[in-house]
């Protein structure tokens, strides 16, 4: 209890440091994440570490689970000549491999069919909402999209503990590769969607000499 009360007192004595200086954008920013991570001030960074990893063990441990995710590194990008935003291709990117492998896990007699939930942004839900559509006429680049049931489902992440088990996902690999931090990233790698020993359900967009883990085993063969 004291420890949460001296945690808030100093993130508003912060604010308001920062509002009084005028640094407008870092005040914001701040704000934000403070209030997103008021739940937890009364934990240690130890305590919370141990949280997390303790959360990422449980899922390499779910065999039933499978990790799609598009790793984009923006310096390697070029929206020209791929025709799209690099959020685009990310999102088209984990539809298709999210389809084929519903297709992969299905029989002619025995369709297997799945559903995208996503964290809930107006304007994203707007963009990501029209593209599946298209998606669902004409395909993707990659495949035909008759596995995947209609448009993504927009949910609150606050009150989905999939759709935070699914940032968790995304900081292990996001951490992974920027900072080269790698307990997080082994647990949750492990659950990557795998053909062989390809790990396809994952992939960094980056140089061709990359030599990240993701990038090797998804080259694998």
């Amino acid at each position: 209890m004291r420890r949460r009360q001296e945690a808030r007192t100093y993130r508003k004595q912060h604010l308001l440091q920062l509002q009084s200086s005028g640094q407008n954008k870092l005040y914001k920013r701040m704000k934000k994440n403070y209030r997103n991570t008021d739940s937890y001030v009364h934990l240690s960074y130890k305590e919370r570490r141990q949280l997390i990893t303790e959360i990422a063990m449980h899922i390499s441990q779910w065999g039933f689970a499978r990790l799609f995710a598009e790793c984009i590194d923006k310096v390697h990008f070029n929206p020209t000549i791929a025709g799209m935003s690099a959020e685009q291709q990310a999102f088209e990117q984990i539809v298709s491999r999210f389809e084929r492998f519903l297709q992969s896990i299905s029989e002619p007699k025995n369709k297997n069919y799945g559903l995208l939930n996503h964290d809930n942004n107006q304007t994203v839900e707007m963009k990501h909402t029209a593209l599946m559509r298209e998606f669902l006429k004409q395909g993707t680049l990659w495949t035909e999209v008759n596995h995947t049931i209609e448009t993504p489902l927009f949910v609150d992440s606050e009150l989905t503990s999939m759709v935070q088990i699914a940032d968790l996902c995304a900081y292990a690999l996001r951490r992974y590769l920027e900072n080269g931090e790698e307990e997080l990233f082994e647990l949750v790698f492990e659950r990557a969607d795998r053909r062989g020993n390809t790990a396809v359900g994952v992939r960094h967009y980056t140089d061709q000499s990359c030599s990240c883990t993701i990038c090797t085993r998804h080259r694998t063969t």
